[in-house]
């Protein structure tokens, strides 16, 4: 029977293999060393020929319609690194709920678990198909003419008039587009199911715990203990899953918030044409993929913040003394709800993806008066 992650990332793990941000099996320090190499290769070159495109341009009004996507390639820059760094803790989070002590008895655990496996999945193929295909589409004027580049990087003359060194630098460009569709069309909707994971076992926990003193036969201290032993273990499994992805999610709403307050200044200027609808296609993207975060992490806050009133809801007036105040410490470990943050700044909710969209905003009112 396959486990809850091999139902849940199975695409996503094989996709991580490939960029070298989930550990192999066998010769894992070699797969380590493939991933660094990899990740210099593709990004550290286009970052310093965009940051220098940029150092270069005279005037806002020289800004071209996809240079949103080098500004972009360079919050990757610092956005993967942490992947690579926390690899093996990336894979025990993947792996986390995949121990015996959450195997799942009651058909309604089993309902949860479902539909949690479900979303993972679903998220994932929809937002790694929807990332290759606009990674495709953005590549495309580039395929069908070899003499151009699909980023506008700047280059020295002497690249430009040496055909080996400028195919050197076209090569150097797709490679960054597929390594950042692959990279991040896996990463973000795999921070989302981790983060929805835990709100299953949130659920799990709650139904638990409005079961508790309805079955007479059984010990429910012991019940409660257990519950303890589950809420304690959400928790651990919460700091480890934001060691591993706080730097990362900061780093795409710092991008986003940018790279989307360029594209609503490039839909300003622009209003018809292909390259209006690929800047709209590409807002689409973007905006979903900072409400992926954000809103499964209100998810967490709201089921974490409702534990106290899944005790109300037992029988706890049927218990005696000495579960009763069990409860009642449990009630109060369980009054501070469970928050995932951006860079220890940002909790992951609705109200920050507005705060976004209002800073988006702000950045397209300051570039039209530029």
């Amino acid at each position: 029977m396959k486990t809850i992650s091999e139902r849940s990332f199975s695409i996503a793990i094989i996709v991580l293999k490939i960029v070298g941000f989930y550990p192999s099996d066998n010769h894992k320090q070699l797969h380590k060393l493939y991933g660094i190499v990899l990740y210099i290769v593709a990004m550290i070159p286009i970052s310093i020929l965009s940051l220098l495109h940029f150092v270069f341009l005279e005037e806002m009004s020289d800004f071209k319609s996809n240079d949103f996507s080098m500004v972009a390639i360079i919050f990757y820059t610092f956005k993967l690194p942490p992947c690579l760094i926390h690899r093996n803790k990336i894979k025990r989070c993947i792996h986390y709920f995949d121990d015996p002590l959450y195997s799942v008895v009651k058909q309604e655990h089993k309902k949860i678990m479902d539909e949690c496996i479900a979303v993972c999945r679903r998220n994932i193929n929809v937002f790694l198909i929807s990332c290759l295909s606009t990674g495709c589409t953005f590549l495309a004027p580039a395929l069908i003419n070899p003499e151009i580049l699909p980023l506008n990087v700047w280059l020295p003359q002497f690249v430009v008039d040496e055909p080996v060194l400028f195919q050197l630098v076209r090569f150097l460009t797709f490679l960054v587009v597929f390594y950042v569709v692959l990279s991040c069309g896996t990463v973000d909707p795999l921070v989302a199911g981790l983060c929805h994971q835990a709100t299953g076992q949130i659920q799990i926990l709650k139904e638990n715990l409005q079961c508790l003193g309805r079955e007479l036969d059984t010990d429910t201290f012991q019940k409660i203990k257990k519950c303890v032993e589950h809420h304690q273990t959400i928790l651990n499994f919460v700091n480890e899953f934001q060691s591993c992805f706080s730097l990362v999610v900061f780093c795409q709403l710092a991008g986003s918030s940018l790279v989307i307050g360029v594209l609503c200044f490039q839909m300003s200027r622009t209003t018809t044409g292909v390259g209006f609808l690929l800047t709209v296609n590409d807002f689409f993207v973007l905006f979903f993929q900072i409400f992926f975060y954000c809103y499964y992490g209100s998810l967490l806050i709201q089921e974490s913040d409702s534990l106290s009133s899944a005790i109300y809801l037992s029988r706890w007036y049927e218990c005696d003394v000495h579960c009763k105040k069990a409860l009642i410490v449990f009630m109060e470990h369980s009054k501070k709800p469970i928050v995932v943050t951006a860079g220890k700044l940002l909790p992951l909710s609705l109200e920050t993806f507005t705060m976004i969209l209002r800073r988006a905003y702000s950045l397209v009112a300051v570039l039209k008066n530029y």
